[in-house]
């Protein structure tokens, strides 16, 4: 009798705690699909970033592009670790400040480094409400018609790269390479 008691306290227990989860499991679940949506993102801003510097350095491209292109991956990186931070806190987990690997909230120690974790994890600031840049991601902090970090207009839609394919010049395949002679 004592066991079904037992057993009784503890499926109860489980109850409380599975019915306190679906709040936190919303927001966890929004905060990841925008976590995935900025890597995503930032992957894009790596591949044009990369092809304006190939098209640079055959002499047709244009610094000035590339310039911006690195302003853009830099807010980009800014805005995912924003959102890495936000994932974190919600998940109570913190990161290492030495090599950035992350452990439970209550850990004192880095399993990867062996520094001392900080007491507290730092809670990052809440996202300002409002519009932000197609381009970098910055926000739109007034009623300007360009964004301050990258130039892009904030009415326009987000910037669409050509296929790789058509920027790509000819690579000619019949070239010879000293030592392929068969004599």
């Amino acid at each position: 009798m004592d066991y079904l008691k037992e057993f009784g306290k503890q499926v109860s227990h489980v109850a409380r705690s599975v019915s306190g989860k679906p709040k936190g499991g919303s927001e966890l679940s929004r905060l990841n699909a925008e976590v995935k949506a900025a890597e995503d993102a930032l992957e894009k801003l790596y591949a044009r970033y990369g092809k304006a510097s190939y098209a640079l350095n055959q002499g047709s491209g244009d610094a000035r592009a590339l310039e911006d292109l690195a302003v853009q991956v830099h807010a980009a990186q800014l805005r995912l670790g924003e959102l890495t931070e936000q994932r974190d806190a919600a998940k109570q987990f913190k990161r290492c400040p030495s090599c950035g690997a992350v452990h439970p909230s209550q850990a004192k120690f880095c399993s990867a480094c062996g520094k001392r974790l900080p007491d507290e994890a730092p809670r990052p600031e809440p996202m300002a409400e409002g519009e932000y840049c197609p381009g970098c991601g910055a926000l739109r902090e007034g009623g300007e018609a360009r964004c301050p970090v990258c130039g892009a207009y904030f009415d326009a839609p987000a910037p669409v790269s050509e296929p790789m394919a058509a920027s790509m010049p000819e690579i000619a395949t019949d070239i010879e390479e000293p030592g392929d002679t068969i004599e």
